[in-house]
């Protein structure tokens, strides 16, 4: 009898024992069982991409019967872009800036070829996959002053513009569409029925003479309406590439059937990792600018023509482009 009661106690005991050993683990579900017990990880992915574009030229000429003169040519372009989205917000960035020369040492003149400045900002709140509720903020200007030609070189007693004059803020809030396709294209629409625009001259000359479409002796300029943004890039090919952005704003306070217009588009032909080939051209129609177009003849008379208009640049060029 107490055989049995010992050999009960002694099989209850391993049954205990056997149940609290804790069963060793092959290396592959240690790993599982870390991941599974760790936080979650952070969803946010931030991208920061940048564009430098050096383009140069010369011509020289010498004892050349043909005529002509020696030149040369400078452009340099720099564009970066940041990004930051996330689960439910998203925000945007980018700065383009450009400058471009042209000298010609015969005569010892200087030539404005481009100058821009720009940024603009977005933050959007997701609404669907590619939808967001979104606020925009923009800024265009330049940075040397320009001046009129006259017989090929530049009159200085005849501004054009300065910095900030003309100077343009963009405030807006709207709708904003992005996508981008498994080749790479993109294409980003931005929607804002209220918007506020801000035209500044700051510039003395240019405020007392009214250009840019502010009263004459002001310094600034504001209107409400809406606005159109539109993105897009498509890749061709590996090697080639089509970027077109295109802006519009109507004034709801006056004349708003007239439109603004500025519209950028960029074929950009890679020859390798460091050589690229672009053809560009810059649409601008600003119903506030008044220009000097081709004269027309009135009663055998030719009188200049001054009004708004489009305005054309469009540049061929081939050089150095480094990605940062």
């Amino acid at each position: 009898m107490l055989g049995l009661a010992f050999f009960a106690i002694n099989h209850m005991g391993n049954v205990a024992n056997a149940q609290t050993v804790t069963p060793k683990l092959t290396p592959a579900e240690e790993t599982a069982l870390r991941n599974s017990a760790a936080p979650p990880q952070d969803t946010t992915l931030w991208s920061s991409k940048g564009l430098i574009n050096i383009h140069f030229s010369q011509v020289q000429l010498n004892n050349w019967a043909a005529g002509g003169q020696s030149n040369l040519s400078l452009l340099t372009k720099f564009d970066q872009n940041w990004n930051l989205d996330r689960e439910q917000f998203g925000w945007d960035s980018e700065l383009h800036l450009a400058f471009g020369l042209l000298h010609r040492p015969e005569d010892r003149v200087f030539l404005k070829t481009d100058d821009r400045i720009e940024w603009s900002t977005k933050l959007g709140y997701r609404t669907t996959t590619s939808g967001f509720v979104t606020v925009m903020a923009h800024f265009r200007s330049q940075l040397a002053p320009g001046y009129a030609i006259e017989n090929g070189a530049p009159n200085r007693e005849l501004l054009n513009s300065n910095w900030l004059a003309p100077g343009y803020g963009v405030v807006a809030a709207g709708m904003d569409y992005k996508h981008i396709s498994d080749s790479g294209s993109t294409i980003n629409v931005f929607l804002a029925p209220i918007t506020f625009k801000s035209t500044w001259v700051l510039d003395d000359s240019l405020s007392q003479a009214g250009a840019f479409g502010v009263t004459p002796g002001e310094t600034s300029r504001y209107e409400i309406g809406g606005y159109l943004k539109l993105n897009a890039l498509w890749k061709i090919s590996p090697e080639i590439s089509y970027a077109v952005r295109l802006d519009l704003f109507s004034n709801f306070m006056d004349n708003p059937q007239n439109i603004d217009i500025y519209s950028d588009h960029v074929i950009a032909l890679k020859v390798n990792s460091w050589l690229t080939t672009t053809i560009s051209a810059t649409f601008i129609y600003d119903d506030d600018i008044t220009l000097t177009k081709n004269p027309e003849e009135v009663n055998g008379i030719f009188v200049p023509q001054v009004g708004p208009g489009l305005q054309l640049k469009q540049v061929l060029s081939v050089g150095l482009s480094l990605s940062i």
